[in-house]
């Protein structure tokens, strides 16, 4: 019996493939975070990707190879993989674990064994199934320039911090064990280097209010410091066997009730700006695991009460042409539109192609910034020009056909890519743009121009 197609998991324009490490010794001791011997930190044993990486005793390619083969019986596409690692802190596993777990996953995509990490990823450039972005989840703690340098080896795009708060006060009662300052630092040292920046956000933790929330949550937004370019909405749970547990059940910690946690939500969607996307909205952990606090996901929910109070999420998820379309929204003719913004010491531009409504059909982060990168290093006329993201949305359509009805392969991506050259040229005297991206798009760069600087793609605006 064939599988049935699940059409939103490749309507972002892309295939995403999270395969998890095995269980390991997490340097953070969260008194919320789950933790379970048979199952890697922060993960329950029942978790559906904890499910399935042990079908395979946490194999990387086993993993890999597996997700492959149900996508095809699906029928998804499968040549534009975004690659989500799953598991703890992984940067803080063994190194030399590190880069076989992700030579392994590279030799998943390829079919190919490969000598090193180096050859797996130059035959992924050209392979049937590429790595065109790859996800990387540590703590702020955890992101120090040795870290990023070993996330450009590993051709890493995307960074998830544990964020969680932007409370001292609250990091020290749950036991966080590190500061706001570690996630400026993190934030910083990740934009320089040109990678997008999403934060896990944790209301309702210990010691907060929805309104203490909520002021948080606008001050990500407010605080040039943070702007992250992607949030994963988590509200605290009370998980069985963590220390929050036993706060909970000896009366020190109450969990929000689901209604003040679902308008919580709804005005922290309804303040998220256009360049934003919120990618979840709950955790993915088993009902018969969590003691206190929401169990449900909350997307749909929430979608339908800001429907009832006129209210719409501005995210880029919720504006996507994918979603919209499905959706049964009008979809109307785009035009470029540009949104210019502060953060992390340097200036970041939104290009986007969107319809009258701000419907999404694609978008390029552009960055600009005083310094050269920092591992490229070199003398820069003018300012330093960084695209930190290229992404076509709609339904993913493979790279070698067409399709009258999608978004891709339509020359949005050159038109964005032509547009961000002539800024950083002509508005802040660029001589060349720096693009961080992944393995399998490294192609697509070269057919404009652009060859390889060490784990970056370069072109001169001269």
């Amino acid at each position: 019996m064939a599988k049935i197609r699940k059409f939103a998991r490749t309507i972002s324009g892309v295939t995403p493939l999270a395969v998890m490490t095995q269980p390991a010794i997490c340097p953070g001791k969260c008194v919320y975070c789950p933790t379970y011997q048979d199952a890697p930190q922060s993960y329950t044993p029942e978790s559906p990707a904890v499910l399935r990486a042990k079908r395979f005793d946490y194999d990387a390619r086993k993993q890999v190879e597996a997700r492959l083969g149900t996508f095809s019986e699906m029928g998804h596409p499968t040549d534009k993989i975004e690659l989500i690692i799953m598991g703890g802190t992984f940067l803080a596993q063994p190194v030399d674990y590190q880069y076989r777990f992700i030579k392994e996953c590279y030799d998943g995509l390829n079919g190919i064994t490969s000598t090193t990490l180096e050859e797996a990823k130059r035959i992924n450039e050209t392979a049937g199934n590429r790595c065109t972005g790859l996800c990387i989840e540590t703590r702020p703690d955890w992101c120090g320039q040795a870290e990023i340098e070993r996330m450009l080896e590993f051709g890493a795009t995307r960074v998830e911090l544990g964020v969680q708060t932007l409370s001292d006060d609250i990091f020290r009662l749950v036991n966080r064990g590190h500061g706001v300052e570690e996630v400026v630092k993190a934030t910083a040292l990740l934009r320089a280097h040109g990678f997008k920046v999403y934060y896990h956000w944790m209301p309702g933790l210990p010691g907060s209010t929805p309104e203490k929330d909520f002021e948080m949550s606008e001050q990500l937004f407010s605080d040039d410091r943070f702007k992250p370019d992607g949030l994963k909405l988590y509200p605290t749970m009370v998980v069985q066997g963590t220390e929050l547990e036993k706060w909970y059940l000896e009366g020190r910690y109450r969990p929000y009730n689901d209604e003040a946690m679902i308008d919580l939500i709804i005005k922290i969607k309804s303040i998220v700006p256009k360049y934003v996307r919120i990618s979840r909205v709950l955790r993915d952990i088993p009902s018969k695991f969590i003691t206190g606090g929401l169990k449900d996901s909350l997307r749909d929910i929430v979608k339908e009460r800001m429907r009832q109070e006129g209210k719409e999420c501005r995210c880029i998820r919720c504006r996507e042409y994918g979603h919209r379309s499905l959706g049964g929204r009008q979809i109307g003719e785009s035009h470029l539109t540009r949104l210019d913004y502060d953060a992390a010491g340097g200036k970041e531009v939104l290009l986007s192609f969107e319809d009258d409504n701000e419907t999404l059909f694609g978008l390029l982060r552009l960055r600009i910034q005083a310094q050269p990168v920092p591992v490229l290093g070199g003398e820069e006329k003018g300012s330093q020009a960084l695209i930190r993201e290229l992404h076509i949305f709609g339904p993913e359509v493979p790279l070698s056909e067409k399709d009258i009805s999608a978004a891709q392969h339509k020359g949005l991506g050159k038109a964005l890519l032509r547009k961000a050259e002539c800024i950083a040229r002509d508005e802040f005297g660029s001589d060349r743009m720096v693009i961080l991206s992944g393995t399998g798009a490294k192609e697509y760069y070269r057919e404009f121009g652009y060859t390889s600087l060490g784990k970056y793609m370069l072109k001169s605006l001269q």
